[in-house]
């Protein structure tokens, strides 16, 4: 079978040396944000594979399941575990449905496609566990706008510094002492 490759591209970095602090916050937004490195290692754990200190995989133990198997579960855990539902704003009851919702279909899909997927029946729980728990984390990090109300916060705070910094004069009345 075909297995699905999932490569991250990075933007170049040829800018000037200083960046605005808005640049610098849209960055750590960008770097703060994104699951792929956890779905990655998800992925990774899923095929029995690690990296070393140099990136390269190797095998560390029997797959958990078939490439069926891991596209099937990496689908549902990448419906949760994205950039949308990070800056989200959810609920309790909210939070607490999806994750119901997930562990409901999880298990029954576990039950029901042991074979097809090829899993081994005591791998059922890591599986679950793995899935459950990173698909929880994310879904806390939208909780009353969690990560949106501190970005925002972040972004305001950098803005009031910028702006009080030179009082609201403009640049002929700081250099020249105009408009005194």
């Amino acid at each position: 079978m075909a297995t699905e490759t999932v490569t991250q591209t990075n933007p170049p970095q040829n800018g000037p040396y200083f960046q605005s602090p808005m640049n610098q916050l849209g960055g750590a937004i960008q770097s703060l944000t994104n699951p792929f490195p956890e779905l990655q290692d998800m992925e990774l754990t899923f095929r029995g594979v690690r990296l070393d200190e140099n990136g390269h995989e190797m095998e560390t133990y029997q797959p958990l399941m078939n490439d069926k198997g891991i596209n099937a579960i990496m689908g549902m855990v990448r419906s949760i575990v994205n950039k949308i539902t990070i800056m989200g704003n959810l609920n309790k009851g909210e939070i607490m449905t999806m994750m119901d919702f997930t562990a409901d279909t999880l298990s029954k899909t576990l039950m029901v496609k042991t074979k097809e997927y090829g899993i081994v029946a005591e791998d059922r729980d890591l599986i679950y566990y793995k899935v459950l728990s990173t698909c929880f984390l994310c879904l806390k990090r939208p909780f009353e706008e969690g990560d949106r109300r501190f970005w925002k916060g972040s972004q305001q705070e950098i803005t009031t510094r910028v702006e009080g910094q030179h009082g609201g004069k403009n640049l002929f009345e700081r250099v020249f002492g105009w408009g005194k």
